[in-house]
C-alpha cells in the first residue's frame, strides 16, 4: 500500500496496513532528514489547492502594499479596497518579512492562488460599520466561480503517490464573518445589535458557499477541505447548533451526493461542542488537536463521533517535551484508538526546526513500533 492509498483508505474508513502520519507540505525543512521520513512513510497534504477560481462582478478591487522595517525586523502592510455600486470597504493584511528588500529584489509568488495563506492576519477588517453590510452582501452575492478542474489533475499528476491534494472550499459563512470580515468583538456585538442585518449577511454567504461546493462537487477532486479554526472558545455551542451544524449537513449532502468526502479543520478547545459536532454529517475531522493541548481526547471522539479523527499532534509537546515522552505519547494514543481505523497522525502547525528531526524522528518510531494494522490495544 503506497502512501496515497494509505491516506484515502484510512479517511474511507477501509483497512490500512499502517497508521498514516502525514505533514503540510509547506511545513517540513527539504534535505536528507525530510527524504529519510518520507521514505519511512511520512505524506505530504496540499491542503490549499483552488478547486474554483473566483470573479467578482461589478467590483474594482485596488491594492497599496507599505513596506516598514525597525529594531532589526520589517513587516509589509497590503491594503486592499473593493468599490462597488452601493459603496465601499477596505481590509488591511500584515505580513511578517526579513530585511529591507534591495532594489534588484523579485517579487515571489507561491502558485495557485495561494495568496489567502499569507493574508489570512486580518489587522484591520473590512466591516466598519452597519453600512458596509449592504456592500458586504453585493460583493458575495455577485461572487461567480468556474471550476479549476484541469489544474487539479495537473497537481494531482506532480503529486503522484507521495501525498494527497485538499480541495479547497474556505471556511463557512459565520467563520467567515468571524475570522475574515468582522472580527470576533464585532462579530458577536453585530449579532445582538443588529441581528437581522447580520442573518441577511449570513444567508448571502450561506447561498453563495452552496453554489461553490454545487460546483466543486462535480469535479475529480476527492477529499474537499473546509479550513475552519473551530474552538468553543470563539464559537459557543449555542451559535454552533444554529448557525454551523445545518450549514455542515447541507454542504455534506452535496458533496456525498458525488462520492466526495467532507474533511472540516477543527483544532481548538472542541469538549463544549462534543455532542453537536456528533451530530454532523462531516466525514473527517482534520487537525483535531488532542490533550493536553485540547480538551478532548481522541478515543472518546472516535468512539462518540463516528468520523475519521486526523490529529494535529499537540505543538506543546513537539515544543518542549524530549524524544523519549513524544514516543511514549504516541504509543499511547495508538494504542487506545486500536484496531487503527478512522485514525491518522498529522502535523498542521508550525514548530521550532531544531526540534525537527528529534521530535518527528521519535513519532515515526512510535510508528514503527506500534502503528500496524491492526493496533493492538493495551
Amino acid at each position: 500500500m503506497n502512501k496515497k492509498q494509505r491516506v484515502i483508505a484510512a479517511l474511507k474508513g477501509q483497512d490500512v496496513d499502517k497508521i498514516p502520519w502525514t505533514m503540510y507540505k509547506s511545513y517540513p525543512p527539504w534535505g536528507t532528514k525530510e527524504l529519510q521520513f518520507r521514505n519511512e512513510g511520512l505524506s505530504m497534504v496540499y491542503q490549499h489547492f483552488p478547486i474554483c477560481t473566483t470573479e467578482m462582478k461589478g467590483v474594482e478591487v485596488t491594492e497599496k502594499s507599505k513596506y516598514e522595517f525597525k529594531n532589526n525586523s520589517g513587516k509589509y502592510r497590503v491594503n486592499r479596497n473593493y468599490e462597488t455600486p452601493v459603496g465601499e470597504v477596505s481590509v488591511e493584511h500584515t505580513l511578517p518579512s526579513g530585511p529591507p528588500p534591495g532594489p534588484g529584489d523579485l517579487i515571489q509568488l507561491f502558485g495557485s492562488g495561494l495568496e489567502q495563506e499569507l493574508l489570512s492576519w486580518v489587522t484591520s477588517f473590512p466591516f466598519k460599520d452597519k453600512k458596509d453590510y449592504k456592500v458586504l452582501e453585493y460583493i458575495y452575492k455577485n461572487t461567480e466561480f468556474s471550476l479549476n478542474n484541469g489544474e487539479f489533475l495537473k497537481t494531482e499528476e506532480l503529486i503522484g503517490d507521495e501525498g494527497v491534494t485538499f480541495a479547497l472550499l474556505g471556511k463557512s459563512p459565520f467563520q467567515m464573518i468571524l475570522y475574515e470580515l468582522m472580527g470576533a468583538e464585532n462579530c458577536y456585538m453585530e449579532h445582538m445589535t443588529n441581528t437581522k442585518e447580520f442573518d441577511s449577511l449570513y444567508e448571502v454567504l450561506y447561498q453563495m458557499l452552496k453554489r461553490k461546493y454545487t460546483l466543486a462537487a462535480e469535479s475529480d477532486a476527492l477529499i474537499f477541505w473546509a479550513p475552519e479554526n473551530i474552538t468553543s472558545i470563539l464559537t459557543p455551542p449555542d451559535y454552533f447548533k444554529k448557525y454551523y451544524v445545518p450549514f455542515y449537513n447541507e454542504m455534506a449532502d452535496i458533496l456525498h451526493a458525488k462520492d466526495k468526502l467532507y474533511v472540516v479543520h477543527m483544532d481548538g478547545m472542541l469538549l463544549p461542542l462534543f455532542d453537536y459536532i456528533k451530530e454532523t454529517k462531516i466525514d473527517v475531522i482534520e487537525a483535531f488537536t488532542p490533550v493536553p493541548m485540547g480538551d478532548t481526547k481522541v478515543k472518546d471522539a472516535m468512539d462518540e463521533w463516528g468520523k475519521v479523527i486526523w490529529i494535529n499532534f499537540p505543538g506543546s509537546l513537539l515544543a518542549s517535551a524530549d524524544a523519549d515522552s513524544i514516543e511514549e505519547y504516541t504509543i499511547d494514543m495508538i494504542k487506545s484508538v486500536a484496531p487503527g481505523k478512522r485514525f491518522l497522525i498529522g502535523c498542521t502547525e508550525t514548530y521550532p526546526p531544531e526540534r525537527w528531526e528529534m521530535a518527528f524522528g521519535a513519532i515515526g518510531k512510535a510508528i514503527e513500533k506500534v502503528g500496524k494494522y491492526p493496533v493492538k490495544g493495551y
